[in-house]
């Protein structure tokens, strides 16, 4: 069992180990240890075990800084020393109800976060953005919602499609590597393929969809509800190392991101920069040597006044 929930853990279990391991693990009946205790003892151990339970297998596991196979290791013991000593009598005692929860993870304007999901999907969450999914999660599909930015290593699995649902799109997968920004305040959504294939499909016109190959890039526009697929000559994952990634965007937004990313306050005239775009990455560094780069290209300058950056 310790190596087959290894396996669990490093992304190798295939079918047969799935079901092999769950079949093992449903036939556990500890409740004869429950006897020995009173009625109130019971119940704080029942609410105790199960809150645990859901806490740390459920949900996702944030990674704060990763430590190899032996820190996947480690946590593998301890979930499976939850089971074992207790989730299983509480999972028979509320197998006939459906419990619903949803599970939210959202990053502040710091840093970005690292997931991974209850399938062994990883998923890297920009600032101010959100991730959500529901208790049907990983049964018929794995749909997720997003607001902002992410990056996602789908785990294959041929019999549940992995789905990351925005307000207007929907992208769907098996097993592949790919990136969505999705901000609300900005007029258009773009979904960039690093790895394997993607369908994406209009929500409100599900006939319209576009699949997409390694290198391409697909770019929806909210006015019109118009999609469009080009090729992608920078680093669509750059954000997730701390740089900053553009691709074709409005230069408005571009230094709004900016202004997001480092915490500043840019002064713009919208008209003087309509209809001026941005195709660019950067890896880490300082905001002035990215918002020079930026402008330098649309012959533009700044000054800074009273901790305000102005553009002219």
């Amino acid at each position: 069992m310790n190596r087959l929930f290894t396996r669990f853990m490093q992304r190798k279990a295939n079918g047969q180990d799935r079901s092999l391991f769950w079949q093992w693990l449903w036939r556990l009946d500890i409740s004869e240890q429950e006897t020995a205790l009173n009625e109130t003892e019971r119940l704080q151990r029942q609410q105790r075990i199960w809150g645990n339970i859901l806490l740390a297998t459920d949900p996702a596991i944030a990674l704060q800084k990763s430590r190899g196979g032996k820190r996947a290791i480690a946590v593998a013991a301890v979930l499976l020393g939850l089971l074992i000593t207790g989730g299983i009598w509480m999972m028979r005692q509320t197998s006939e109800k459906q419990i619903v929860q949803n599970h939210t993870y959202t990053t502040d304007g710091k840093s970005v976060k690292r997931l991974i999901l209850p399938d062994g999907t990883g998923v890297t969450l920009n600032i101010y953005s959100s991730l959500e999914y529901d208790a049907g999660y990983n049964k018929a599909e794995r749909r997720v919602t997003l607001q902002g930015e992410g990056y996602f290593t789908v785990y294959k699995d041929s019999l549940r499609p992995f789905i990351v649902q925005t307000d207007e799109l929907e992208t769907r997968a098996l097993g592949t590597a790919f990136n969505v920004e999705a901000r609300k305040s900005e007029g258009q959504i773009q979904v960039a393929l690093t790895e394997g294939k993607v369908a994406v499909t209009s929500v409100t016109e599900p006939a319209r969809k576009s699949l997409l190959t390694p290198g391409e890039f697909l770019r929806y526009d909210r006015s019109t509800r118009q999609m469009s697929t080009t090729s992608f000559a920078t680093d669509v994952t750059a954000w997730t190392n701390g740089g900053l990634s553009f691709n074709g965007i409005p230069l408005t937004d571009a230094l709004d991101r900016l202004a997001v990313r480092y915490q500043l306050k840019i002064d713009y005239r919208q008209k003087q920069l309509a209809n001026k775009t941005v195709t660019a990455s950067f890896g880490k560094t300082s905001w002035q040597n990215v918002l020079s780069n930026l402008l330098f290209a649309h012959h533009l300058s700044y000054t800074v006044k009273d901790s305000v950056i102005i553009v002219r």
